[in-house]
């Protein structure tokens, strides 16, 4: 009765383990006795990288655990030369876990993408006023502009693109 609850619940847990694995893109690159090599594209940052290489390795099966953030790749060496699948299962859940919470921890890159175009933006507002305007003080004069023109017909939508230029200006973090 036991081994055909743990055949169940194993039957009923892999697939979810196997789609977090696909979700991730993870593909072996090389296996060989004793040593394993997998990739994956959302690796190659510092954070998951240093992540994967410091918290893979405390596992007691595996010897040695290298991950570069350049090829996002994940180099492991075993402590034998043969696992079996559980082990195995067990090694693979433990990496996807580990990666998936690392990259919690890092920049979303949409967010890296629109703080880049902004300053890049910013540095050309600058230049091509000699340095008496930039994003922040254009976007203001705006925001008063705005809030001038429509404070007959929407008061208190006015007011609050009024506050938000004022907040912008006081330096407030809480807008």
């Amino acid at each position: 009765m036991v081994p055909t609850l743990v055949g169940i619940g194993a039957s009923l847990i892999a697939p979810k383990i196997m789609s977090q694995f696909r979700d991730q893109k993870v593909k072996v690159i090389h296996a060989m006795p004793g040593r394993l090599r997998l990739q994956c594209d959302s690796w190659k940052h510092p954070i998951v990288a240093e992540a994967l290489g410091k918290q893979v390795q405390s596992h007691p099966l595996i010897l040695t655990s290298k991950a570069s953030e350049i090829t996002g790749s994940l180099v492991i060496e075993f402590i034998v030369p043969h696992i079996s699948q559980d082990e195995l299962d067990e090694i693979m859940t433990n990496i996807v876990q580990i990666a998936s919470n690392a990259i919690l921890h890092k920049d979303a890159m949409l967010m890296n993408g629109m703080k880049n175009t902004l300053q890049f933006i910013d540095k050309g507002i600058k230049k091509q006023t000699n340095g008496f305007a930039d994003f922040d003080s254009l976007f203001i004069l705006f925001l008063l502009g705005k809030g001038i023109q429509s404070f007959g017909n929407a008061p208190a939508f006015s007011a609050s693109l009024l506050y938000w230029s004022y907040s912008i200006i006081k330096g407030d973090s809480n807008r």
